[in-house]
C-alpha cells in the first residue's frame, strides 16, 4: 500500500493481523509527520482510537520500537523516536550517489515509453497545488522512481526505493517549499535523458540531490528539537 494513501484506505483484511493493522496506521502517522517526535502514543488511547483490543497494539509498538520509530517507556507508553541527523546526511549522501548513476544509465537506455512515463509525471506533479503536501512528495517519488525504472537495472531500482523509504520523515517537510525548485530540476534531468545525454543527466540530477540536502540541513537548523 502507498505510503501517501489516506488513512481510511487501510484496513484490516483476512490475511493481515490486527497487530499489523496497528503497526501500519501507526507507521504512516509517524512517516507523514502526523506524530512528530517526541509524540507519547499509549496503548489505552491506541487501543479506543483504532477500536481493537490492547494486545495488539502493543504487538505493533513493539514492532515501531524494534524498528527504531518509537522509544518504549513505563507505564504502557512509547515515545516517537527522534530523527538522527547523522543517518539522514548519510542516507541523502547515498541517494546523491545512486541516482546520479541512475540518472546517467536512464539516458543511455530509455525507451520511448519512459519518456512518456516521464513527461506524464512531471505534468502531473507540476499542477499539484502547494497545499497537498502529501501528493506532491507522492508524485515527487514516482518521477525518480521512473528515472530508475528507465535504468533497467533491477538492483539499482530496488536500492533507491530503500533509500526513499527511509528519507520520507526528512523529505515530507520540506516538499512545499522545494516544489518549483524541484519542477525545475526535473525538466532539465528529463531533457537530458530524452536527448540520450548521459552526462548531463548524471550531473543535473547530482545538483537536483545536492540542494535537497541543503534544504534538509536548513529544516534540521531551523528544527533541532526534532532531530538527535
Amino acid at each position: 500500500m502507498d505510503l501517501y494513501e489516506k488513512e481510511d484506505a487501510i484496513s484490516i483484511s483476512n490475511s493481515a493481523s490486527k497487530a499489523d493493522y496497528v503497526y501500519r496506521i501507526l507507521k504512516n502517522k509517524i512517516l507523514t509527520g502526523v506524530y512528530a517526535p517526541g509524540t507519547a502514543l499509549y496503548i489505552r488511547e491506541v487501543s479506543a482510537q483504532l477500536d481493537v483490543s490492547r494486545t495488539p497494539v502493543k504487538e505493533g509498538i513493539n514492532r515501531l520500537a524494534y524498528e527504531g520509530y518509537v522509544e518504549l517507556l513505563p507505564n504502557r507508553c512509547a515515545l516517537v523516536s527522534r530523527i538522527s541527523s547523522t543517518d539522514v546526511i548519510e542516507i541523502l549522501e547515498l541517494r546523491e550517489s545512486l541516482e546520479r548513476s541512475a540518472a546517467y544509465y536512464a539516458a543511455q537506455r530509455r525507451t520511448d515509453a519512459d519518456i512518456l512515463e516521464l513527461e506524464k509525471i512531471s505534468n502531473i506533479h507540476s499542477q499539484i497545488p502547494s497545499s497537498e503536501v502529501a501528493l506532491m512528495a507522492e508524485w515527487d517519488k514516482k518521477f525518480h522512481m521512473a528515472v530508475a525504472k528507465a535504468t533497467y537495472n533491477r538492483h539499482l531500482y530496488e536500492a533507491i526505493e530503500k533509500v526513499f523509504a527511509q528519507l520520507v520523515r526528512i523529505t515530507l517537510p520540506i516538499s512545499r517549499d522545494r516544489l518549483q525548485n524541484s519542477i525545475a530540476q526535473h525538466a532539465l534531468v528529463l531533457k537530458a535523458i530524452l536527448d540520450k545525454d548521459a552526462e548531463a543527466a548524471r550531473h543535473h540530477m547530482s545538483e537536483h540531490n545536492q540542494d535537497i540536502l541543503n534544504s534538509v540541513r536548513m529544516y534540521q537548523f531551523q528544527n533541532n528539537h526534532l532531530f538527535k
